[in-house]
């Protein structure tokens, strides 16, 4: 039984290594609720790149779709974290009122 030797020339195509890192950083950003935005940001950079390495040799990697579906997932959760985290005053405690001033009256 001899195999193909066409089957040797041609490895497997498997997922990008970048690629998965990508979907998983993105994951664990989920899990942290979208809340660190270092995190955040490196899933992005890192599907960015696993399309970058699907581009360069598509004989040897795919998983266009996990890249896409990181990028995805980390713009929800910013848009989300943007939306739900009301921006706070820099200085002012939350606790303490605001003070009139006399020259109003």
């Amino acid at each position: 039984m001899e195999r193909d030797s066409s089957s040797r020339d041609s490895p497997r195509r498997r997922h990008a290594p970048w690629a998965m890192t990508a979907i998983v950083t993105a994951l664990v950003a989920l899990l942290f609720q979208g809340s660190l935005l270092p995190l955040n940001l490196a899933a992005a950079l890192l599907a960015v790149m696993g399309l970058r390495q699907i581009h360069r040799q598509p004989e040897r990697y795919f998983g266009r779709a996990l890249c896409w579906i990181a990028i995805a997932l980390v713009l929800i959760l910013a848009i989300l974290n943007a939306m739900l985290q009301p921006p706070g005053q820099e200085g002012v405690p939350e606790d303490v009122p605001e003070q009139r001033s006399t020259e109003s009256l």
